[in-house]
């Protein structure tokens, strides 16, 4: 799937490259059926740490990233029961940050795209992306 300029679309599970599956949960659902806002963030949220565990440094166990932005676009409504495919890719690297993007499945149809900015820390502070990591990021990084 790509929009008029050829850029691929978030929407498009073939631009994710790592994906995890969630069970809907009955409790998941809002007061009229649908899955509820803050399951969506869930999902986001098991897709981002299971991502992160890739993003780990082996040079420096020590450091971690934190989220610093979270937006989600609702797409389509999605039900009780079933499983939510949660695909993850890494978007951008800046100096001391990243940003990830997210698609929520169901059914086959995308009913969410997210879009997360993860900060480096180290310490408590923001730290730059530096040697074997970045060399690392740099090549996961899957162009829209």
């Amino acid at each position: 799937m790509t929009d008029r300029d050829g850029a691929r679309l978030p929407t498009d599970p073939d631009v994710y490259t790592h994906w995890i599956t969630d069970t809907v949960r009955f409790s998941d659902q809002d007061a009229i059926g649908h899955i509820n806002n803050v399951a969506f963030a869930a999902y986001v949220e098991s897709g981002r740490v299971a991502f992160g565990r890739v993003m780990r440094s082996s040079e420096h166990p020590d450091r971690d990233f934190i989220l610093a932005h979270l937006s989600i676009d609702y797409l389509a409504q999605g039900h009780y029961p079933g499983e939510v495919r949660t695909g993850t890719r890494l978007v951008r690297l800046g100096r001391s940050s990243l940003t990830v993007g997210h698609g929520l499945f169901k059914d086959g149809v995308c009913i969410a795209t997210a879009e997360g900015v993860l900060v480096h820390l180290s310490e408590g502070r923001s730290t730059p992306i530096a040697g074997e990591l970045r060399a690392r990021l740099e090549g996961m990084i899957v162009p829209t």
